[in-house]
């Protein structure tokens, strides 16, 4: 227990690695919190509340955001990392998925529900980029903590430490989601709502995994383990093994 936590404790001096549980937190956390939005606002503004009408118009957007991720948005993060660098492909797939989540404004219309599908190839940037990327930075990161600290390597400490962030932020978002939903006065068992309502509901909706993702950027723009350091300290590591 007590090499246990002395691990954690180093762990938690690593600033690259601070900064990527950060970034993390913040996407996919400002997501998570509207990640239910989208079902009220297509069910509740676009059909007036009708669940009937609504049919599978909900299951179908997030359906087609899942397809658009794995299939389209990975292959060009995988793409834009290795010519530009993860850190700089971080930033850009997050800006992408601002705009898309700007783009919502227009997608959900009344008047042409196929529009929903619009902003998502650019929505769908910011987790797609995330959990592409972050995995191969945080094995990085595992690199600089044995060229600082030594053997034996902390890669379990890293991942059970990032992963106990994202979930503590997920149940987080989910309390958080609901406040938001009351904040705005928004009550799904009613059949209408108010205009007002509707309107707040959907700038939160936008707003708040916009603004997490520019928090985000951010907290990545100054991330001191670029690709260059990254070789270098491979080198140096793979020349101390030579030596043993």
């Amino acid at each position: 227990m007590k090499d246990l936590f002395q691990g954690i404790v180093q762990v938690s001096k690593n600033k690259p690695f601070v900064k990527l549980c950060g970034a993390t937190f913040l996407v996919f956390n400002g997501f998570q919190m509207v990640a239910s939005f989208s079902f009220f606002i297509i069910v509740f503004y676009m059909f007036k509340g009708d669940y009937g009408l609504a049919g599978n118009w909900p299951a179908w957007f997030s359906t087609v955001s899942a397809v658009v991720t794995a299939f389209l948005i990975i292959p060009i993060v995988s793409w834009m990392a290795s010519k530009w660098g993860k850190r700089k492909a971080f930033i850009i797939s997050t800006a992408l998925s601002i705009v898309g989540y700007g783009l919502k404004w227009w997608g959900f219309n009344p008047s042409n529900p196929f529009l929903i599908f619009m902003p998502i190839p650019l929505m769908s940037f910011g987790i797609g980029g995330l959990f592409t990327l972050m995995m191969s930075m945080t094995a990085d990161v595992c690199d600089l903590d044995e060229l600082s600290n030594g053997m034996p390597r902390k890669e379990g400490t890293f991942g059970a430490i990032y992963w106990w962030m994202v979930k503590l932020g997920q149940a987080l978002a989910l309390v958080l989601g609901g406040a938001v939903l009351k904040i705005v006065g928004f009550d799904q068992t009613l059949a209408l709502q108010t205009a007002e309502t509707m309107t707040n509901l959907r700038i939160a909706d936008i707003v708040i995994p916009a603004f997490t993702a520019g928090l985000a950027i951010l907290v990545m723009w100054n991330y001191s383990l670029t690709e260059d350091r990254a070789r270098e300290i491979k080198a140096e590591l793979e020349a101390r093994r030579g030596k043993l």
